[in-house]
């Protein structure tokens, strides 16, 4: 599989199609690049029945999105040209949708799948998928990928424009946000704006057991990523992925400054774990726990605190460049 490359990302012109619709994800696009200043949605096609266009605005002016019934239905000059998909799709259609969507796009590099509970089969198999064809998939259950300055690929940043504006998305920043929950990663992208460091790029890794793109990936990302100066990680009890970024900062493959808070250490007063809301997050042995994955994250060189309140702090106290907001 082919890990994200921002700088790739940003020499493409973003092409995107829609597997599905959601109206108020794909207005939000719409408004981000009015906001960036461009002439031109970077949507390009919905894939949807029962229609041939659906109006949105573009600032002021209505505009009208091709809808196709198929991908195969796309015009092939038209096909060619996209690069990106979000796949708005329920999770059971999302194999299928995505296997369909691939076969017909020949220059897709990567895309977002938002559906929640992917069969964990067809989770394995999108995993196998994109490795054949060398591309890159956030989710499921991802809000999707954000690269300041350049690209919105799903509901990441907010889906009003006033929530847009507040997230300072408009300037490449220099601070990278990686975070398995939705929720978390948009209060994150808040605390870097606020903080007046600006965002390099955020990633949604997404709740599921199996996401097609791990944490680990993602600092890959981050660290090769030349404007990316410091790394802000929000991860949960449950699972080994903290201990695959452990790996990754004591071989120096990580070199970039890691602050991350790993929530759930409230599980730990139960008897019996709980289930948290996604699906991975769950601690079957100690390992697993937060407070573990904390303590092993900080003995690697990570700050990792104890608290919420504490994480905003430490990416408070980056020693880096303030980004000022740029809206053409």
């Amino acid at each position: 599989m082919a890990n994200l490359d921002i700088q790739a990302i940003k020499d493409a012109t973003p092409a995107i199609i829609c597997l599905g619709s959601h109206p108020g994800i794909i207005q939000s696009i719409l408004d981000f690049d009015f906001l960036l200043g461009r002439e031109k949605p970077s949507i390009v096609a919905v894939v949807a029945a029962g229609r041939k266009r659906e109006r949105y605005f573009f600032g002021k002016r209505e505009v009208l999105l091709p809808v196709y019934e198929s991908p195969e239905a796309v015009p092939q000059k038209q096909a060619e040209q996209i690069n990106l998909f979000l796949n708005l799709v329920s999770g059971r259609r999302v194999l299928e949708s995505t296997k369909t969507l691939l076969g017909s796009m020949p220059n897709i590099i990567g895309g977002t799948i938002f559906a929640e509970r992917v069969p964990e089969r067809h989770a394995l198999e999108l995993y196998e998928l994109v490795e054949q064809k060398q591309i890159w998939i956030t989710g499921g259950a991802s809000v999707g990928l954000m690269v300041g300055g350049h690209l919105k690929l799903g509901a990441i940043g907010g889906t009003q424009a006033s929530q847009l504006v507040d997230s300072n998305l408009f300037a490449a920043g220099q601070v990278a946000v990686v975070s398995s929950s939705g929720g978390m990663v948009n209060e994150i992208i808040r605390t870097v704006a606020n903080s007046g460091y600006g965002l390099s790029f955020a990633v949604a890794i997404g709740g599921e057991r199996f996401p097609v793109t791990t944490p680990k990936q993602a600092m890959l990302t981050a660290e090769k990523d030349p404007n990316t100066k410091a790394i802000a990680y929000f991860g949960e009890l449950g699972g080994i992925d903290e201990y695959e970024l452990v790996k990754l900062l004591e071989t120096k493959q990580l070199t970039k400054p890691l602050i991350a808070y790993i929530a759930g250490t409230v599980a730990e007063l139960f008897e019996t774990p709980p289930q948290f809301g996604h699906a991975k997050a769950m601690a079957s042995n100690h390992a697993e726990t937060a407070s573990a994955k904390r303590e092993a994250l900080r003995a690697a060189g990570a700050q990792a605190g104890d608290s919420f309140g504490q994480f905003v702090e430490q990416i408070n106290m980056l020693n880096l460049p303030k980004v000022d907001q740029q809206i053409t």
